[in-house]
C-alpha cells in the first residue's frame, strides 16, 4: 500500500523546515541589520499580496509588539524596514507590490521561495533576500495541481519566526528587549499586554545578551518536534477524517469549515486549494456563528472545526441538531465538556497551550508561536488526503 498523503505532505514540510538550519547565519546577519535600524528609531512592517503572511505576524501571541502591518495607506520612510513575503503565486501582483515598496526608500527584506527566473526579486540585494533552495517534492503537491503554495507558504512563516527570534537576540546584545505579546488565552495575558501598551522596548529588563542563532535553532527544533508528533501520532486521524469528508462529498453534501484567525483562515481558496470545503464566516473569538450554522448545515453535511483551544459547544449542538458530522482540530485537553457533544473525529495539533514555544532567559513570557503553521499544515494535509480518498473511489 502506498504511503498516505498526510505522511508524504508532513514529511515534505519537515524536510523543508530542517533545511533552514543551514540558513541561520544569513538570517542572523539580516536580523543584525534590522535590529540596528529599530534601535535608531525605524519601524518594522510586514507586507504581502496575500493577507495571511502579514496576519500571522501582526498582533500575535509570541510576536513583536512593535511590528506593524503595511497597507496601501501606509507612509514609509528610508528609516523603516519592510519584511516582504511572497509565495511565487500571482507574480505580477507580487512584483507590483515589491516595486511600490522599493520606491519608498525603506529597506525591503524578502522572504519567499528562491527567485529563480522571477525578474524583480533580483532587484533586491542578495543580502536582503531570505530564500531557500528547498523545492517541495512532486508527490506533496500533486493533490494541489502541482501548486507549491501549500508548502512554501508555511516555509515562509517558519522563516519569519526564526528571523523574529534572531531580531530579539540581536537587540538583546545591544541591551534592549523588545516588548512581546502573550497569547490572550493565558490567564492575565490581556492585562499584561495592556500594561505594555504601545511600548516598543521594555524600559527595564533582565534579559542577558543572547548569542546569534540560539533562538532560531530552538524554534526550528521545537516546530520540527511538533511535526514529528503529527507524523507519528495524528496521520491516522487525519486520514480517517479525510475519508469521512470524501464520503460526505460523494453523497452530494457539503463540508463547511470554521477556520481560526491569523494565517489559517486565509488558506481556503488560496493557490492550490481544491475547494473541497466551504469556509464559514471568520470565527467570533473561538466559535463560529451559530445562526450561520443553523442556516447552512443540512442532514449529511460535515462541520470541520479548525479552532484554537476551546470546544465550541453551541456550534456543535447546532451541527448535531442539523444531522451533520463533526471533525475537530483543537489543542484542548481532550476532556468532556459535560454536554456529551463529542465530535466524530478529533485531530490533535500537538502545539502547547499558550502557543509560543521558546523561553527567553529571564523574560516573563515565551515567544515565537506555532499554531498558525501547524493548523494550516493540518488543513492542507486533510485537503490532500480528501483528494487521495476521492481518487481511490473513482479510479
Amino acid at each position: 500500500m502506498n504511503e498516505s498523503f498526510s505522511k508524504v505532505y508532513l514529511k515534505a514540510l519537515l524536510d523543508g523546515f530542517e533545511s533552514l538550519t543551514l540558513d541561520l547565519p544569513v538570517i542572523g546577519d539580516v536580523a543584525d541589520r534590522v535590529a540596528g535600524r529599530l534601535l535608531a528609531g525605524g519601524r518594522l512592517l510586514l507586507a504581502s499580496v496575500r493577507p495571511g503572511f502579514a496576519s500571522e505576524g501582526h498582533i500575535r501571541g509570541g510576536g513583536l509588539m512593535l511590528l506593524e502591518e503595511w497597507t496601501p495607506t501606509t507612509s514609509l520612510s528610508p528609516d523603516d524596514t519592510v519584511i516582504f513575503g511572497w509565495s511565487d503565486s500571482g507574480q505580477e501582483k507580487e512584483l507590483e507590490l515589491l516595486q511600490l515598496l522599493r520606491e519608498s526608500g525603506a529597506l525591503i527584506i524578502g522572504i519567499g521561495p528562491a527567485p529563480g527566473a522571477w525578474t524583480g526579486v533580483d532587484a533586491l540585494a542578495a543580502a536582503d533576500l531570505l530564500s531557500t533552495s528547498w523545492t517541495p517534492p512532486a508527490a506533496a503537491t500533486l493533490p494541489f495541481g502541482g501548486e507549491a503554495y501549500p508548502l512554501t507558504s508555511l516555509q515562509n512563516l517558519v522563516m519569519l519566526w526564526v528571523l523574529t527570534g534572531e531580531i530579539v537576540s540581536a537587540l538583546s546584545r545591544s541591551g534592549q528587549m523588545p516588548a512581546m505579546y502573550q497569547s490572550v488565552l493565558v490567564h492575565g495575558a490581556r492585562e499584561r499586554n495592556g500594561r505594555l501598551g504601545a511600548s516598543r522596548f521594555h524600559e527595564t529588563h533582565d534579559v542577558p545578551a543572547i548569542p546569534s542563532g540560539q533562538l532560531g535553532v530552538s524554534y526550528l527544533k521545537a516546530i520540527n518536534g511538533i511535526l514529528h508528533a503529527l507524523i507519528d501520532e495524528e496521520t491516522i486521524s487525519i486520514d480517517t477524517a479525510a475519508k469521512l469528508c470524501a464520503q460526505v462529498l460523494k453523497a452530494g453534501r457539503v463540508v463547511y469549515a470554521g477556520m481560526i484567525s491569523h494565517f489559517p483562515m486565509h488558506q481556503n481558496g488560496a493557490p492550490g486549494d481544491p475547494l473541497h470545503m466551504q469556509r464559514l464566516a471568520p470565527l467570533d473569538a473561538e466559535s463560529p456563528s451559530v445562526p450561520e450554522l443553523e442556516t447552512k448545515l443540512q442532514q449529511g453535511d460535515l462541520f470541520f472545526f479548525l479552532g484554537y483551544y476551546r470546544r465550541p459547544v453551541a456550534a456543535y449542538r447546532a451541527a448535531r441538531q442539523a444531522g451533520a458530522f463533526i471533525v475537530e482540530v483543537i489543542t484542548g485537553d481532550g476532556s468532556d465538556d459535560g454536554n456529551g457533544l463529542q465530535p466524530d473525529h478529533i485531530i490533535r495539533p500537538r502545539w502547547p497551550f499558550g502557543d509560543a514555544l521558546i523561553s527567553v532567559p529571564r523574560y516573563d513570557v515565551e515567544i515565537l508561536p506555532s499554531s498558525g503553521i501547524v493548523q494550516a499544515a493540518i488543513y492542507w494535509a486533510v485537503l490532500g488526503s480528501i483528494a487521495q480518498a476521492l481518487a481511490e473511489t473513482n479510479p
